[in-house]
């Protein structure tokens, strides 16, 4: 969690913030089957609107993820930017900036994920 909780400050100057949310990895089976248990990622989501158009927006969030050390993967597809970011651990963790015009509802999701430290569930 340490690894990706600083990617709730990325939000352009003047955006405004409607959700910042941190989820601790959980014991957790997505079967129920008692082999496949295991520790979910941890993951933080920042949802805001505004910020600027879409190439200003996605320059500042590219810019500021740059500081933090992650690494651009470029756009995986129309509305959805990639990062990725090697763990003292290391696993490997990974974003994503989900928005802009046309998307509903309107706004920006920048979230990100980490793998948990031992053993991860399986069987999904």
């Amino acid at each position: 969690m340490n690894a990706i909780q600083p990617v709730l400050s990325v939000v352009p100057p003047g955006a405004h913030v409607t959700l910042k949310q941190s989820v601790e990895p959980q014991w957790d089976s997505c079967d129920g089957i008692r082999s496949t248990y295991g520790w979910d990622e941890a993951t933080v989501n920042v949802d805001f609107t505004g910020g600027g158009s879409v190439p200003t927006t996605v320059s500042y969030v590219q810019a500021a993820m740059r500081g933090l050390g992650w690494t651009f993967d470029g756009s995986i597809a129309q509305g959805t930017w990639a990062w990725h970011k090697k763990l003292a651990e290391g696993g490997q963790a990974s974003a994503q900036l989900l928005g802009g015009p046309g998307v509903e509802p309107p706004g920006w999701t920048l979230q990100a994920t980490a793998p948990p430290a031992t053993h991860p569930s399986s069987g999904c």
